[in-house]
């Protein structure tokens, strides 16, 4: 009986042998004869779908085998030839082989000794849970800093404050190249207020990162990619954007390429003043008593930025690689408030008061880093990274008031290590199996990461009668915080051309301690954050995938200090040392269609936040707002996206996007009543119209619908920018003018209806400005032989 079935497998795999062909052939220059090495060549069935590919030998030879029965034609795509499709054939019974003696390609047309095969850049390129921009696509680097590009993206916002938010969420991690952007909110706020727009070559966000990701940020994560040359000699660009009065952006940049080595280099300074305005209104009303108080607050905020950049990249091998890489950013900040208070208490008591504060800092930061990686065998490879990061924060603060002096010193410094250790193993490389395309990928790793901030806080009154400043003791604050965490994950990617899967999980050891003039507070966590996503393919235009992992968020900074700061005495921000962090659980669901003119792409998503981490504020009679940080129960956000990139026209485009979401906040362990429920949403449109052949005009427009706070209702939020970029000096410069904020309409308001008060909080900043710029490249390619070709593809085939 064995015998039987043994016989019959031989059988039955002898059938199905049997009903498979061969299809060989060679590839060839018309004009020359010689044969064409490397040359891409497609199999298609009858039905225009995809079977196989391969590419030729260098002696120009290519080979399907195992080709089942069927009619097929092959496509023959080259660099630097035309296109070629074959007439339909057939492999069958009759006929198992079929040979083409030689396939003959016509040369492209050449106009010069380097020729441009242009490829239209795509806007978007989408994956499971990972979106990336490419930014001069989008028409967003005419002028202007990283805030104007990030705010033309879709589910991202930047307020009024700086604060980026991803889907309504501001608790996400910004990446430059794949590093922290900052330490904190407030460095990346600098950081990203500095940074030009032209410097940025994509944006890529990815809101469902996998356990190989370091977990903080509950809301994902935004990495801004800069540009790099990777062309052979040396190539360099240099930009100047210049505003309305007195603001400038510029940027240099150089490249050295050799064969094994490279250099690249950049300089940017940027420095400009802007005004923002501020108004509080407010009545307390209780039943014997009526308050009433109005804020207004009037500032001139000057920074001066200049930041340097040196890479260093030497290739060992063909299989390793090292890179050292520094980096140093010095900013001046000069700030100017005059504020005027008025508080009235039933008519009777009746007070006036101006303060007028000046404010001196100067923010140093640097930070090194050294990435190794080899691919010691041919399907594993290994990476390292080590990586140090400081930054020195000081800031002098000086308060007049009638009959007052004060003055306040702030000192904000921290550092961090991190080293990292990453394997992959192919196990299985689709390359090896072209017909299904199976693959299997593991990835391992481990890092450590030390991190420590000290803030010291000192408060002075000046007295007149011994004429000098005397430390006021009892507003000293001292934060002391460390942290030490260890991980390692794990991420297992298999499946095939239709399915793919990735498996995840990742362990972290954490030990906190903080230490203030009121104790020291420790904390040890051990935290597990599994990743799961599968993606599956209809069709090479239609896809769907599914993903979750889970995410953290941990207190840290001012949101620990108990002590309040008292630059404004009507405003106190307190800190809460028995925090714990914030854990989120990231799920959705995305659908992408790739159409001839439109690229679609649907997401429904959902997130749950444990001991979600938020600001409650309450007023007192005295018209003194006191922020103070707090653990809510939970937070939870239903919603879908939807976003589209159209080709209306080959001079028009369109890209929109939609987000609706619901939220749910449960802060009722704080306080009973402390609960918001609300519908909210987000529209954008970016336009881009090619007025000429060297002349294009964006536009774009967003509307942040209002939204409930726990405190009281956010107003909408809503505006439109518009750019005009030129060609120059053979296509190596371009002029841009970049119009921000047409109508005068960005602005933040919120209204306060919380313990019996009434707060009309309304926020103004200088949105509305007039860009030119001009950049240009320069630089010498080297070029080997006669021709050289090369082909202007989106972001190096990223796209």
């Amino acid at each position: 009986m064995r015998s039987l079935l043994v016989l019959a497998s031989v059988l039955i795999n002898l059938i199905s042998f049997s009903q498979t062909g061969k299809i060989t052939g060679v590839i060839n220059d018309e004009s020359s004869s010689t044969v064409i090495p490397f040359c891409n060549v497609i199999l298609f069935d009858d039905n225009d779908s995809i079977i196989n590919g391969t590419i030729t030998t260098e002696q120009g030879v290519f080979e399907f085998k195992g080709v089942k029965y069927g009619t097929y034609f092959l496509s023959v795509q080259s660099l630097v030839h035309k296109d070629f499709n074959t007439d339909t054939f057939s492999i069958s019974k009759t006929k198992t082989t079929k040979t083409f003696p030689s396939i003959k390609l016509t040369t492209a047309a050449v106009l010069a000794d380097e020729v441009n095969i242009s490829v239209e850049r795509a806007a978007v390129k989408i994956e499971p849970a990972k979106k990336t921009f490419d930014v001069k696509a989008t028409g967003a680097d005419a002028g202007g800093t990283a805030v104007d590009v990030l705010n033309n993206l879709p589910s991202v916002n930047v307020d009024d404050a700086g604060n980026i938010s991803l889907r309504g969420n501001t608790n996400i991690r910004v990446l430059i190249d794949g590093k922290p952007a900052g330490f904190s909110a407030d460095d990346i706020t600098a950081v990203i207020n500095q940074l030009p727009a032209n410097s940025i070559e994509t944006i890529e966000i990815i809101t469902v990162p996998s356990a190989k990701y370091d977990p903080e940020g509950v809301g994902g994560i935004i990495n801004i990619v800069l540009k790099k040359e990777k062309k052979k000699g040396y190539q360099g660009s240099t930009s100047v954007n210049y505003s309305t009065l007195d603001k400038v952006n510029t940027r240099i940049s150089l490249n050295i390429n050799k064969k094994k080595w490279s250099i690249n280099t950049s300089y940017n300074y940027t420095d400009g003043t802007y005004w923002n305005k501020k108004t509080s209104d407010g009545l307390f009303v209780l039943p014997d008593s009526i308050t009433e108080f109005d804020n207004t607050r009037k500032s001139l905020r000057q920074n001066s930025n200049q930041s340097g950049k040196l890479n260093f990249n030497y290739k060992l091998n063909e299989k390793t690689k090292i890179s050292v890489e520094g980096s140093c950013r010095q900013i001046i900040t000069n700030n100017i408030d005059s504020s005027d208070f008025y508080w009235n208490y039933n008519e009777v008591r009746i007070e006036k008061n101006t303060r007028n504060a000046e404010l001196e800092g100067k923010r140093l930061s640097a930070n090194g880093q050294f990435t190794l990686n080899s691919q010691y065998q041919p399907n594993k490879s290994v990476s390292f990274l080590s990586r140090i990061n400081a930054v020195k924060n000081p800031k002098n603060s000086y308060f007049k008031e009638p009959f007052l002096l004060q003055k306040e010193n702030k000192s904000f410094g921290a550092q961090a290590f991190v080293n990292q250790l990453d394997f992959e193993f192919k196990v299985k490389n689709a390359k090896d199996d072209t017909v299904k395309g199976k693959f299997l990928i593991v990835e391992t790793g481990l890092k450590s990461a030390h991190r420590e901030f000290t803030e010291d806080y000192f408060f002075y009154e000046f007295n007149p009668a011994t004429v000098n400043y005397e430390e006021q003791t009892n507003f000293r604050n001292n934060l002391d915080y460390g942290e030490a965490v260890y991980a390692t994950y794990g991420l297992i990617n298999f499946g095939n051309n239709t399915n793919k899967y990735s498996v995840g999980l990742r362990g972290e050891l954490s030990n906190i301690t903080s230490k203030t003039k009121d104790g020291v507070y420790n904390k040890t966590l051990l935290n597990l954050f599994p990743s799961v996503s599968f993606s599956h393919s209809f069709s090479d235009k239609k896809t769907i995938s599914i993903s979750y992992s889970k995410r953290i968020k941990r207190p840290r900074g001012r949101q620990l200090n108990p002590i309040p700061t008292y630059s404004d005495p009507f405003n106190l921000f307190i800190g809460n040392a028995n925090l714990v962090p914030e854990k989120s659980h990231m799920s959705e669901i995305s659908y992408l269609n790739l159409g001839k003119k439109m690229v679609s792409n649907l997401t429904l998503f959902y997130q749950f936040r444990d001991d979600r981490l938020g600001r409650l504020s309450f007023i007192d009679s005295n018209a003194v707002s006191t922020v103070l940080w707090s653990n809510f129960n939970y937070h939870q956000t239903l919603g879908f996206e939807l976003f589209a990139n159209y080709k209306l026209t080959k001079k028009i485009k369109l890209n929109a996007s939609s987000t609706f979401y619901n939220t749910w906040v449960d802060g009722e362990n704080f306080r009973e009543g402390y609960i918001a429920k609300y519908f909210g949403y987000d529209l954008k449109a970016n336009l881009q119209y090619k007025l000429r052949k060297k002349t294009s005009l964006t536009w774009t427009g967003d509307y942040n619908s209002k939204r409930l706070a726990v405190v009281g209702l956010v107003l909408p939020r809503y505006g439109s920018d518009v750019s005009l970029k030129h060609k120059v000096l053979k296509n190596k410069g371009y002029l841009s003018l970049r119009f921000t904020d047409i109508f005068l309409s960005r602005a933040f308001g919120i209204d306060v209806r919380t313990d019996g008060w009434q707060r009309d909080v309304r926020y103004r900043y200088e949105s509305q400005l007039l860009w030119f710029g001009f950049n240009y490249s320069f630089g010498q390619k080297k070029i080997s032989g006669k021709r050289k070709f090369k082909r202007v593809s989106p972001n190096d085939s990223t796209f």
